[in-house]
């Protein structure tokens, strides 16, 4: 191609579409926005509280604790923690969400409780 006045023809005539390729964009409408109290509040997202069935965790009961059965256990009741403790140990704070499963000192599952 021959250069017009140091510009290049294509060159020129895309700089002419330019203006008209801007102006078919502001023409685009979108829905309007309400600016009051009549806006849509954004989604909320809460945690339910989990909740804890021991009794689903029967399987386990005079079974060896190991980590896999402890998690399996926890698992299965819906707690969000799962502890192992000795039976004799003392109380711990109550927690609805918390699966306890009370072992003999040899390591075995004597009882499920959530607390």
């Amino acid at each position: 191609m021959k250069p017009v006045g140091g510009w290049r023809v294509p060159v020129c005539r895309s700089l002419l579409l330019l203006p008209l390729v801007v102006l078919v964009g502001c023409q685009f409408r979108s829905e309007p926005r309400p600016l009051s109290s009549e806006a849509l509040r954004p989604p909320a997202f809460i945690d339910a509280p989990a909740r804890c069935t021991a009794a689903r965790a029967r399987f386990g009961l005079g079974r060896r604790i190991n980590m896999p059965l402890l998690e399996e256990m926890r698992l299965r009741t819906g707690a969000r923690v799962a502890q192992a403790v000795l039976a004799t140990d003392a109380q711990t704070p109550f927690d609805a969400a918390r699966l306890i499963v009370e072992i003999e000192e040899n390591g075995r599952v004597m009882g499920v409780r959530c607390a």
